[in-house]
C-alpha cells in the first residue's frame, strides 16, 4: 500500500468511532433522562416511551441538536414559568426586545425536531415583560419542525410593548413540515393604559417560517388595548430582518376554527384573517383550505375566554385509557356548557411476561422487554439497580420416586372413617378377657384324695 493511501486508511479508522458515536442519538426512557438534555442541548436524542409529566417543573431548555419524538407522546406538560435565556425578537417596525420564553423548548436554534407528541399541554403565563409562548417552542432560528402534534390550552397574560401566544413556536423562522395543531389559545392585556402589539396563530404567532401540510385546528380569545395581530396559521407574516424581503411558503394547510377578540384603542387595525392576520413583505399562498370565524367583539369591559361563567362548576367524566387509547376526565361546565379534556393517562398495556436483555448489578440498571397480551406492541422497561447480589436457594438431596404407586385395596377403610385404634384394641382386650373368665368358671374341679376320689360304699 502506498504511504498516502495507508495514512488515509489510518486516519478513517481513528475517526470513525467519533463519527459514529456521534450518529447515535441517546436513548430517553424516563422522566429524568428527558430533563437531562439540558445539560447537552447540542445533543441527539430518541424517545423511546411515552411519558406523564403531571407534576413536573419543566424548564424550558434552549436547544440547538436533533430531538426523535419516535412517535410517542409526552402528556400533561405544564408550562408555568420562563425559561432561564431570553431572546431578541423584532416587530413589524424593525424594533427589537429583549424577549422572555416559554415553552417544551425555550429557543431552537438550528435544530431539529421531529415525530414528537405534545398532548394535553397546559400554560398559564402572568408577566409584565416581553414574552413568547409556544407550544413546541417560544423561538426558533433556521430550525426544522416534522411530523410533531400540540394539544392543549396556552394562556398568555401581559402588556409591555410586544408579546404572543402561537399552538407550536412563539416567534422566529425555519420551516413547519406535516404538523398537527389542536390548540385553546388566550392572550389578555392586563393594561388598558398601553399600546402594545400582540400575535397570536395557529402554528406561529409572528415570523417569517415557510408552513406546509398542517393541520390546524384552534379556538384563539385575545383581549386588547393595542394592536391585534391574529390568525389561523400566524397573527402576522413580516419580512425577513436581514435587509432584504424573504419570500415565504404557507402551503397546503388546513385551518379549522375560530378567533374571538377586541381591539379597544382610538386607531384600530384589528388584524385578524384565517391564514396570517398581518402581512409584511410576500409568500406564496397555495392550495390552503380554511373553515375560520373572525369573530370580532366590541364590548370592551369583560375578558374574553372559552369560559365565561362566573362561577363555574364542573361535572367530571372518566375516559379509561385503551391499548391504543389515552385515558383522559373531560370537564364540562354545568352553567355555559363548556368543556375540556384533562388528566391524561398513559396506554394501558398488559404485559404478563418480561424478559431480562441486561440484567441489572450492583453498579448499573438493567432492561427488561415485554409485548402486550392484548395488542402485542413491545415495551422496554428499566430494572433497578440491586441492592446485594441474590443468593442462591438451598438444594435439598433429590427423593427417589416409587416406581408405582401403592395401591390401597377396596375393602379397606381409612382411619378417618372409623373409630381410633386405640379404642379398637381396648375393646378387643375386654372381649378376651370376659371369654376367658367364662372358660374358668365352667371348667370340671378335681376331687379330693386322688386324681379321682373313690365313691363312699355303704355298708
Amino acid at each position: 500500500m502506498k504511504p498516502m493511501a495507508a495514512m488515509l486508511a489510518l486516519l478513517w479508522l481513528l475517526t470513525f468511532p467519533v463519527a459514529f458515536a456521534a450518529e447515535t442519538p441517546t436513548e430517553i426512557y424516563t422522566v429524568e433522562e428527558l430533563l437531562a438534555i439540558g445539560e447537552d442541548p447540542a445533543g441527539s436524542y430518541i424517545l423511546m416511551n411515552d411519558l406523564d409529566l403531571t407534576g413536573v417543573e419543566w424548564p424550558c431548555p434552549d436547544f440547538s441538536g436533533t430531538f426523535d419524538g419516535n412517535g410517542h407522546a409526552l402528556l400533561n406538560l405544564e408550562l408555568t414559568k420562563p425559561g432561564a435565556t431570553t431572546a431578541i425578537t423584532i416587530d413589524g417596525n424593525q424594533k427589537k426586545y429583549d424577549t422572555y420564553l416559554v415553552g417544551f423548548f425555550g429557543s431552537l436554534q438550528g435544530a431539529e425536531v421531529k415525530n414528537l407528541q405534545l398532548l394535553n399541554v397546559r400554560a398559564l403565563i402572568d408577566i409584565d415583560t416581553p414574552c413568547f409562548l409556544g407550544g413546541l417552542a417560544a423561538h426558533s432560528m433556521d430550525s426544522k419542525i416534522t411530523g410533531c402534534t400540540v394539544t392543549g390550552t396556552l394562556e398568555l397574560r401581559a402588556f409591555d410593548r410586544m408579546f404572543g401566544v402561537a399552538g407550536l413556536v412563539g416567534y422566529g423562522n425555519g420551516t413547519v413540515e406535516n404538523c398537527n395543531v389542536d390548540v385553546t389559545l388566550i392572550c389578555t392585556d392586563t393594561d388598558p393604559n398601553t399600546k402594545d402589539e400582540q400575535f397570536m396563530g395557529g402554528i406561529f404567532a409572528t415570523g417569517f417560517m415557510d408552513v406546509s401540510g398542517c393541520h390546524i385546528t384552534i379556538d384563539g380569545y385575545c383581549s386588547e388595548f393595542g394592536y391585534v395581530h391574529n390568525g389561523g396559521i400566524t397573527g402576522m407574516y413580516m419580512r425577513r430582518p436581514i435587509g432584504y424581503d424573504y419570500k415565504g411558503n404557507l402551503v397546503n394547510n388546513t385551518v379549522t376554527g375560530k378567533i374571538t377578540f377586541f381591539e379597544c384603542n382610538p386607531d384600530r387595525r384589528a388584524y385578524c384573517a384565517a391564514e396570517a392576520g398581518e402581512i409584511l413583505g410576500s409568500y406564496n399562498r397555495i392550495s390552503n383550505t380554511c373553515d375560520f370565524t373572525r369573530d370580532e367583539r366590541k364590548d370592551y369591559s369583560v375578558e374574553l375566554r372559552p369560559d365565561m361563567c362566573l362561577v363555574p362548576g364542573y361535572e367530571k367524566t372518566v375516559v379509561a385509557p385503551g391499548c391504543d387509547t389515552y385515558g383522559y376526565t373531560l370537564y364540562t361546565c354545568t352553567g355555559c356548557g363548556y368543556s375540556y379534556k384533562d388528566d391524561y393517562t398513559l396506554f394501558a398495556h398488559t404485559v404478563t411476561v418480561w424478559t431480562v436483555t441486561e440484567a441489572p448489578t450492583l453498579e448499573k440498571e438493567g432492561l427488561s422487554t415485554g409485548s402486550c397480551d392484548l395488542c402485542g406492541l413491545e415495551f422496554t422497561r428499566i430494572e433497578p439497580v440491586l441492592e446485594e447480589l441474590p443468593t442462591e436457594a438451598p438444594t435439598e438431596p433429590p427423593t427417589e420416586a416409587p416406581t408405582e404407586a401403592p395401591t390401597v385395596p377396596a375393602t379397606v377403610v381409612t382411619p378417618a372413617e372409623n373409630p381410633p385404634y386405640a379404642l379398637l384394641c381396648l375393646l378387643a382386650i375386654c372381649i378376651l378377657g370376659a371369654i376367658g373368665v367364662c372358660i374358668a368358671l365352667l371348667r370340671p374341679k378335681k376331687r379330693r384324695g386322688g386324681k379321682y376320689a373313690k365313691k363312699k360304699v355303704r355298708r
